[in-house]
């Protein structure tokens, strides 16, 4: 069963929370009224999920909200009463996972956690691509800069240049990356033929 963390102190919205989400498979680890617990909740509980309402005590909810969203744990969805809908503007330009109106019914939770859940993931992936892309390009930069150095201090001509640290690589069992960085670091020059 997932886990998630209520944070609101709407005691009807708690109560009808708490019987739903057993339906989609959760089960509520914590809940408080108190924006700065529920960030500790956050950290020590690690959840699947976190469902906020608007009026918290402590930190206010908005910086709470951005908070979680900038440390990307999990989904976040934000419950909203009709007394409250005029920070859905602020809600949906902190980027919360999902925002639903109180009163709901249960199948609209259900969506909504869907839903959350679903950007969420697509968030953690998108995320990791660009991880993946700047560490390549970073790795493309030392490798050309080692390249450069090559041709400026050996007379290596680009290609051979980049032959020598492919070889190196390949006889060390090393990366081009770390090849690379120690033609930069001077620990490495290779002759020209």
């Amino acid at each position: 069963m997932k886990r998630a963390i209520l944070v609101s102190g709407n005691a009807s919205l708690n109560q009808e929370i708490k019987v739903m989400l057993p339906l989609v498979s959760y089960q509520v680890l914590a809940t408080t009224d108190n924006g700065m617990e529920a960030l500790r909740f956050a950290h020590r509980f690690e959840p699947d999920l976190i469902i906020m309402g608007w009026n918290l005590r402590g930190l206010n909810s908005s910086e709470v909200l951005q908070n979680l969203i900038v440390q990307h744990l999990c989904p976040v969805i934000v419950v909203l009463t009709q007394e409250e809908q005029h920070v859905l503007s602020e809600v949906i330009n902190a980027d919360a996972h999902h925002v639903i109106l109180y009163p709901w019914r249960a199948l609209e939770m259900a969506a909504a956690i869907q839903l959350a859940e679903h950007r969420y993931t697509r968030e953690s992936e998108s995320s990791q691509q660009i991880q993946r892309l700047e560490e390549e390009l970073k790795t493309r930069k030392i490798i050309f800069q080692a390249m450069l150095s090559l041709i400026q201090l050996r007379g290596f001509a680009e290609q051979a240049a980049y032959a020598a640290l492919r070889n190196q690589a390949m006889s060390t069992r090393k990366s081009m990356r770390a090849v690379a960085q120690d033609v930069l670091k001077g620990l490495w020059l290779p002759e020209l033929d």
